[in-house]
């Protein structure tokens, strides 16, 4: 198994791990479920925060040298034309990468904060917050899928790495769904 593949199987991992950790959960009632579903939210994303430093490495790799030993840069199934295109890997000039860490961090900050006390007096407070971060993501999401499929030179592409972050935004995106339920189904 390659270098690249070991660490795509890391992510996806990941992934799956914290999509079984939330299905387990999501319907327990009590603290005990409504941690499980903090927990899955935090690997959901640990995993996005790492896939976006991963292709921040790759971007920077592609700009020094216009090639990446960490990604393949044709066919199909492959990152080089997608992180590599200045056109669409940037939103007010900062890559993607930088992006997606920096939503992360947020996200994490959110999540951790109701891990660490889960009956915090602030804790519906920031239940709301992460549901309109996982709502602003989503947007995101879509927008960079038709990017991979439809806009960048040579599409269609499909970038394993990006595809872990836009899952982990939405296993974000579904945690948060499922503490707001809980919250209102009193069931925290």
């Amino acid at each position: 198994m390659s270098v690249l593949s070991l660490e795509l199987g890391v992510f996806i991992a990941g992934i799956l791990g914290a999509s079984v950790i939330l299905q387990k959960n999501y319907q327990e009632s009590g603290g005990e479920g409504t941690k499980g579903v903090i927990t899955s939210g935090l690997l959901f994303t640990t995993v996005g925060i790492v896939a976006s430093g991963w292709t921040w490495s790759i971007h920077n790799s592609l700009m020094e040298s216009g090639s990446s030993s960490m990604c393949a840069s044709e066919g199909l199934v492959q990152c080089g034309s997608v992180i590599g295109d200045p056109q669409w890997n940037n939103l007010f000039g900062m890559p993607w990468g930088v992006i997606g860490i920096a939503s992360f961090a947020v996200i994490f900050f959110v999540l951790m904060t109701l891990f660490l006390d889960q009956n915090a007096k602030r804790s519906p407070q920031f239940v709301n917050y992460l549901w309109y971060l996982g709502i602003a993501g989503i947007p995101f999401v879509a927008w960079l899928v038709v990017v991979e499929l439809l806009l960048v030179e040579g599409a269609p592409h499909i970038c394993p790495y990006c595809t872990v972050i836009h899952l982990s935004m939405i296993g974000v995106f579904v945690s948060a769904h499922f503490m707001k339920k809980r919250r209102a189904n009193l069931t925290w």
